[in-house]
């Protein structure tokens, strides 16, 4: 028997497979008993979710005419009456607008785009592979925010002729519908974590705790509020669907300083250009002669003693060039010397420049 990976798209070069084009889906779903909306509510409170067929795939000798039966088995067994199919022509159009194939979706980021592209919480992806008159179905449903594939329903039809076999699709499919209502009964669910950690955190204005907050929400829209010391507020409304799990990582912004930099760079220029006028005098009197008595001269009437400034003048030559640096970076973040408008409107820069001159 072929083998096939399920839930990775069909290889062209594979001996007798092939994708069923998502538009051929349209003339299946027409030849249904009870045709059912080409478009979901999208009133939330319809009380109706939305699943989408992204892939039938299909492996070995399987008839095209086949091929349209088992899609409409496929449909007929998902639809509910909670529920609204979309398939065909529908979710090719709108995944080509969001610049994605229905062959090559296959999980992970891709499957997040492909469920806000189409507007459903949940994917199906399904196959169908034949091999000496036995088939194999496997449709996998897919949780449209995470990627993660919550139900897989497998069925085998051995030595069976296509109408047996698109029963079993059936089957297949309403099975996986079942698992579909169950998470239509399963209140959503948001893990919810924020950069930094331990923020305040409000749903619709009621106090819940901090972050991270693993919680249970009523379907709908609801609205988060963030708060940190030190951080910008945060607000993110989010909409809650029954069945679907998400995680939200929530990233705090760092409220600008609130530190007097301007005053405080200009006190550090200040004070290094003291340093720097200091190191220049202390240069200047390095080895100067101190008093001393007559009797301490030597025959050329020298002083033995000098003074020794050096090791001084080259430690405030130090601290005022670090002094003049670091006031000249606080003054240029608090916006002193940043672009402004001239009258003619070109930007402009204001920049301040201290010169020291002296002997080293």
């Amino acid at each position: 028997m072929a083998h096939m990976s399920y839930g990775s798209p069909a290889r062209a070069t594979a001996p007798r497979r092939s994708v069923v084009a998502l538009g051929g889906l349209a003339a299946a779903v027409a030849l249904a008993a009870s045709p059912r909306p080409a478009r979901a509510q999208e009133d939330p409170a319809a009380g109706k979710q939305r699943v989408a067929v992204v892939r039938l795939a299909f492996e070995g000798n399987v008839p095209e005419a086949a091929r349209d039966l088992f899609a409409q088995r496929l449909v007929e067994g998902l639809a509910a009456a909670r529920f609204e199919v979309m398939t065909g022509a529908m979710v090719k159009e709108r995944l080509a607008a969001a610049g994605l194939g229905a062959d090559s979706c296959a999980g992970g980021s891709c499957t997040g785009k492909a469920a806000r592209a189409l507007g459903v919480a949940f994917l199906v992806f399904a196959a169908v592979v034949e091999h000496e008159k036995t088939y194999d179905i496997t449709l996998d449903l897919v949780n449209g925010k995470s990627g993660v594939t919550i139900g897989t329903n497998r069925e085998r039809c051995e030595i069976c002729g296509v109408e047996e076999a698109s029963e079993k699709v059936s089957l297949a499919a309403s099975a996986l519908r079942a698992r579909l209502e169950a998470l239509a009964n399963t209140p959503p669910r948001f893990i919810i974590r924020s950069r930094p950690a331990g923020a305040s955190l409000k749903l619709d204005g009621e106090a819940i705790g901090k972050t991270p907050v693993d919680r249970e929400l009523s379907p709908g829209v609801h609205k988060l509020e963030l708060a940190a010391e030190g951080y910008d507020p945060l607000e993110r409304t989010v909409t809650a669907v029954n069945g679907v799990d998400e995680t939200l990582d929530l990233d705090l912004v760092v409220l600008p300083s609130k530190l007097p930099l301007r005053a405080l760079g200009w006190t550090a220029v200040v004070v290094g250009a003291a340093a720097l006028a200091g190191a220049v005098w202390a240069e200047s009197i390095d080895g100067e002669e101190l008093a001393c008595t007559s009797s301490e001269r030597d025959p050329f009437g020298h002083c033995p003693r000098v003074r020794s400034t050096r090791v001084l003048g080259a430690v405030l030559a130090g601290v005022g060039a670090a002094s003049a640096t670091l006031g000249g970076v606080w003054l240029y973040l608090s916006g002193f010397g940043a672009p402004h408008a001239t009258e003619t409107g070109a930007p402009t820069t204001t920049a301040s420049i201290i010169g020291v001159q002296g002997r080293f």
